[in-house]
């Protein structure tokens, strides 16, 4: 596990600073959007397993939704959220011989659409330059990082145990602490624009989004019945695995970073 992240780190560190630095921004959104295709076939594979129709029509609404995050159209993500609410609601009728069923499944596909869909395109950050993307998935990797070795190393007391069993409290500082100290370095080897305080809140909070995120994502496929959302990602599972501590923090990056600066 300890050679798998660190052989992740490696590779996934200055891959990143290319992706967001040099890749045009047209293809940066193309990259995005096929991720979120993958989250969201990966969400809708666990949670309507059984539900072919529903799960492509779940699929198609959640990409709608993401084109038009990803293309700022919010007359775009309006129109797709739109028709996963009304599409949605056809299905319980076509289904009237078990309504609870088909009512359960409608509010699945419509927290997916809306957790993958919505979330994803908004690692779009880059709209608002690559520093702001490089320092949220650096941060949220720092948190990642700090949490894994400070679990490992003085984890006692469980956070979470009917959600995820290996998380502690512990380990829930060390993720605190990680994320500060990458923010303050990427404050000052690309980032000069923010206060070191600033940074250091905004470090912290992005740690508290990340692990929040991440037992969110534990709680659905413990409620899913899975062990990995997917596969794709050889010793880490599937795309939502990866992007579950990003999700929460690239949407409050986001809105932080379009605020008037004082």
């Amino acid at each position: 596990m300890l050679r798998t992240r660190l052989v992740t780190a490696a590779v996934a560190l200055p891959s990143l600073w290319l992706i967001v630095w040099k890749l045009p921004d047209a293809l940066f959104a193309g990259f995005i959007m096929a991720v979120a295709a993958m989250g969201l076939l990966e969400y809708f594979t666990m949670a309507l397993p059984g539900n072919a129709v529903e799960r492509t029509a779940g699929l198609l609404w959640g990409l709608v939704i993401a084109g038009g995050v990803a293309a700022q159209e919010p007359k775009l993500w309006g129109a797709g959220l739109g028709l996963a609410v009304i599409g949605g609601l056809m299905f319980p009728l076509l289904h009237a011989d078990d309504l609870p069923g088909a009512m359960h499944r409608l509010g699945l596909s419509l927290l997916g659409v809306l957790y993958v869909g919505f979330f994803t395109p908004f690692v779009l950050l880059h709209a608002q330059g690559w520093r702001w993307v490089l320092f949220t998935v650096y941060a949220a990797m720092g948190s990642d990082s700090g949490g894994y070795f400070a679990g490992r190393a003085f984890g006692r007391h469980p956070l979470a145990p009917a959600i995820s069993p290996s998380k502690t409290v512990e380990g829930a500082l060390g993720a605190l602490a990680g994320a500060m100290v990458i923010a303050a370095v990427c404050r000052l080897v690309f980032f000069a624009g923010l206060g070191s305080i600033e940074a250091l809140v905004l470090g912290a909070v992005i740690s508290v989004l990340a692990q929040f995120g991440d037992l969110c994502e534990s709680a659905l496929k413990r409620a899913f019945g899975a062990k990995d959302s997917g596969w794709i990602i050889p010793g880490h599972g599937g795309i939502l695995d990866r992007l579950d501590s990003l999700l929460f923090p690239v949407v409050f990056t986001y809105y932080y970073a379009v605020l008037p600066r004082v």
